[in-house]
């Protein structure tokens, strides 16, 4: 029996570095892959911080304004029900790739659930709608048995999670302005792209941007409830891959680009849950496990600095004080800290800031 593949962690990392965009070299192709993936928001916050380390504008737009009611992005709750920003002409894909389905956790009562919800929300979001209001609106309208009570709110209502796939389901998007709360809107009126097997699109595509990866990490970045087995036989010919002895599965056609990868270089300040760092298997990004948990908490969790294609550290930006603190994992040269300041204007900027004093720990 014929035994793994190995390939150096640095190819691994030198390929997700450009198939991410980062170290400026994200050319339109690449972009395009990224945004059918989505990227995680955060008030429409962390996806401009993630897009303005890779390029200063999108169809034409500047990344500060890329998320808006009408495009060229717009923000809708996706995978793991976290918001991320996509093209309008795909908000039918995502809800086809993520509708979820009979063989997933859950199984067909979940289904039926989440499209009910939707039909509701469907109804009642027919214009600019705080989340609370249409919350109570949807209680009204559904089945008894999916609504319960919530010691948060001293309300019963459809649990937050359901109400989230829900809202993915019936293609509602999230109201641009940095507003106190969520408001929902309705889908906008834009052409929706038709794309065959949309769940087969979505893995092959995150294939294409992330590399070797395992059923367990693509089913962890989904949310965790997606049945993916019968997915993994549909992508063909595949290829076992071991990367500082971890085994992942590959297409084969992507071998040879791994193999070939130039290493990583260039340096980029990303926002929480950026796709660099959210897309992967995190214990072969960040091996030591000290730094993993330091750099991605998930919980309120800084920003990464990335070296080379390695996360070396992490940083914040104090607003006010007008300052982005850094906190290096290890000695980082004058150039790499140039270029990290240089970075830092750019996640400010896109916040309508000025030039941030850098401050290094």
């Amino acid at each position: 029996m014929t035994g793994p593949i190995v390939v150096d962690r640095a190819r691994w990392l030198g390929y997700r570095w450009r198939e991410h965009g980062l170290g400026g070299r994200c050319g339109d192709a690449a972009l395009d892959r990224l945004l059918t993936l989505g990227f995680q928001d955060t008030r429409q916050v962390g996806a401009v911080q993630a897009l303005a380390q890779r390029t200063t504008k999108v169809d034409g737009t500047g990344v500060a304004d890329a998320v808006s009611a009408d495009g060229p992005l717009v923000a809708l709750w996706s995978v793991r029900v976290a918001p991320h920003a996509y093209r309008p002409g795909r908000l039918d894909f995502v809800r086809d790739a993520l509708a979820p389905r009979d063989a997933d956790e859950g199984g067909p009562a979940h289904v039926e659930a989440v499209e009910e919800v939707a039909a509701a929300l469907g109804a009642v979001v027919r214009a600019p709608m705080p989340k609370g209001e249409a919350s109570g609106e949807v209680t009204g309208r559904v089945r008894p048995a999916l609504v319960e009570w919530c010691p948060r709110c001293e309300a019963r209502h459809v649990p937050d999670r359901l109400f989230r796939e829900a809202g993915r389901q019936a293609r509602l998007v999230l109201d641009p302005d940095r507003r106190p709360g969520t408001v929902l809107r309705p889908p906008p009126d834009h052409p929706q792209e038709k794309v065959d097997r949309p769940r087969l699109a979505l893995l092959t595509t995150y294939l294409r941007v992330n590399g070797p990866v395992s059923r367990p990490v693509y089913r962890d970045w989904l949310g965790g409830a997606a049945a993916v087995a019968d997915l993994w036989k549909d992508l063909g010919d595949l290829v076992r891959v071991e990367i500082d002895g971890h085994r992942y599965d590959l297409p084969e056609e992507l071998l040879d680009p791994l193999r070939a990868a130039p290493g990583a270089t260039g340096v980029a300040l990303v926002p929480p849950n950026d796709p660099y760092v959210r897309q992967t298997d995190r214990t072969l990004l960040v091996p030591d496990r000290e730094r993993r948990q330091e750099a991605l908490r998930a919980l309120s969790g800084p920003g990464t600095l990335l070296v080379d294609g390695e996360v070396a550290g992490t940083w914040r930006y104090r607003r006010g004080r007008h300052e982005v603190a850094v906190t290096a994992f290890e000695r980082v040269t004058p150039a790499r800290r140039a270029e990290a300041e240089r970075n830092a204007e750019l996640v400010v900027g896109v916040l309508g800031d000025d030039r941030p004093k850098v401050t290094w720990d």
